[in-house]
């Protein structure tokens, strides 16, 4: 003779696995979210690396235009997208005097990340001495 008494256990383990599917699936978003929080952190730093090198760039190109002439005023030397990231460059030189000493200022700019709208830029300036 059969029990007319429902079987509860069997909604138990049903209720026992919404709640560990529930736990998996917050843990694998958080997890996701890390990822990707850190993937835009590694983005960020790249282009922070490429300004520095562009402003480096730019350093040495006003040191070897000054060498080679004297009366050198400066040049938008770079203003161009990368074909790889679609990144604006921008590699500004002006030459001025401080103190009867010819400085240089270099500015390096950085636009047109798809994932983070804001321009990046950096200057420098560097003194230079002229050849005697």
């Amino acid at each position: 003779m059969k029990s007319s008494r429902p079987c509860r256990r069997s909604g138990a383990v049903l209720i026992v696995a919404l709640v560990a599917i529930g736990i998996f699936s917050a843990l694998a978003a958080a997890n996701i979210r890390t990822l990707l929080r850190h993937r835009q952190s590694v983005k960020s730093e790249r282009d922070l690396v490429q300004v520095h090198l562009l402003c480096d760039a730019g350093c040495d190109r006003a040191i070897s235009m000054f060498t080679v002439d004297p009366n050198y005023t400066g040049e938008l030397w770079l203003d161009q997208q990368d074909p790889n990231s679609g990144h604006h460059m921008k590699v500004v030189i002006r030459m001025s005097f401080k103190e009867g000493e010819p400085v240089a200022i270099i500015q390096a700019s950085l636009e047109g990340r798809s994932y983070s709208p804001q321009r990046i830029q950096r200057t420098r300036a560097i003194m230079l001495r002229a050849s005697k």
